[in-house]
């Protein structure tokens, strides 16, 4: 992520530094040259006429430069604590922004993946409903045999388009017929022996399954074997 650029308040303050600074140098240069010269050692003593020494000179005031120095260096010093902490807030701002950034994207991403989802499956309660249709056209072709004539060709053809309708909706049927029992998939009525089938293996199919894309439209409804009858 990209460093965030100098605010106005920043620069002001960078600025006002560097003028406190400037500011410094030219005190302490001035100071240099106002100060008297160290006075000499004939000067710091006289000798009074009883020979005393003369008393110590009181301490010197401070001068206007002197003054003006540590004034510049106390703003000084109170700009870089308000630098530090416009810094931190700074800082602070940005990193709750960056999460912001963040949850809005990914709140969008789920806002398109739930709209998709929903366009995707928006068909599903109507092609429920026309899965028992089809189940009857199966159920006829079964009862009808191979003796039908024309008229069992015509309700092959009419199951055939109706499952080449739904399939361009993302309707596929599953066989669950000799597969394993998967509880995600099928739907068990009962179990019994079965002397072709092993056990947990489906051995009668009741009802065809159906998936919608990705997702269970509806469970093959079946019988579960037990595997072959236990001898007497």
């Amino acid at each position: 992520m990209s460093e965030t650029k100098e605010s106005a308040a920043d620069r002001a303050i960078r600025e006002a530094l560097e003028s406190v600074e400037r500011i410094e140098r030219e005190s302490r240069g001035a100071s240099a040259h106002v100060d008297a010269p160290a006075p000499t050692s004939a000067e710091q003593v006289e000798i009074l006429d009883d020979g005393a020494a003369a008393p110590a000179e009181a301490p010197k005031k401070k001068s206007a430069s002197d003054l003006m120095l540590e004034s510049v260096l106390k703003a000084k010093g109170e700009l870089q604590d308000v630098l530090a902490q416009t810094q931190k807030e700074a800082k602070d701002m940005f990193d709750r922004l960056a999460r912001v950034s963040a949850d809005f994207d990914n709140f969008k991403k789920r806002q398109t993946k739930e709209k998709s989802e929903a366009i995707k499956f928006a068909n599903e309660g109507v092609i429920k409903e026309i899965l028992p249709v089809l189940d009857n056209l199966q159920r006829a072709l079964a009862a009808a045999g191979a003796d039908g004539g024309s008229l069992l060709d015509g309700v092959k053809l009419v199951a055939k388009q109706l499952e080449d309708v739904l399939g361009k909706f993302g309707v596929v049927g599953f066989d669950a017929l000799g597969q394993p029992f998967d509880p995600a998939r099928h739907e068990a009525v009962g179990s019994r022996p079965d002397a072709e089938t092993p056990a947990q293996l489906v051995c009668e199919e009741y009802q065809r399954g159906f998936m919608l894309h990705d997702r269970l439209l509806r469970p093959a409804v079946v019988v579960v074997s037990m595997g072959p009858p236990a001898e007497n």
